[in-house]
């Protein structure tokens, strides 16, 4: 028995446990907490909190408004650079939400 290198076999697997949604959605918010870091810093980024990524659209919300209202100027760039990370355009729309 051969072994199948992980990079072919992790999605069919992921595929057919039918929780392609989900894992993508878990790497989306992993790369946008990690793309805002890159950004702000990683003290000005704790201020935000990644909440969900459904259909293309990733919902953030803070309790500062000052960081929903910086986010909101750089919107364009931060879900560039996100997607970029990403191989592609996944994040098609950001809502910003206050706590």
């Amino acid at each position: 028995m051969s072994l199948e290198p992980i990079r072919r076999f992790l999605p069919r697997a992921i595929q057919t446990a039918g929780i392609a949604e989900q894992v993508t959605a878990a790497r989306v918010l992993f790369e946008a907490k990690q793309s805002l870091v890159r950004l702000w810093g990683e003290e000005k980024a704790a201020y935000v909190e990644m909440v969900s990524f459904a259909e293309g659209t990733l919902k953030i919300a803070s309790r500062a408004g000052a960081a929903l209202q910086e986010l909101k100027m750089q919107t364009v760039r931060f879900q560039n650079d996100v997607n970029r990370v990403l191989g592609g355009k996944v994040v098609k729309k950001i809502l910003l939400v206050n706590k």
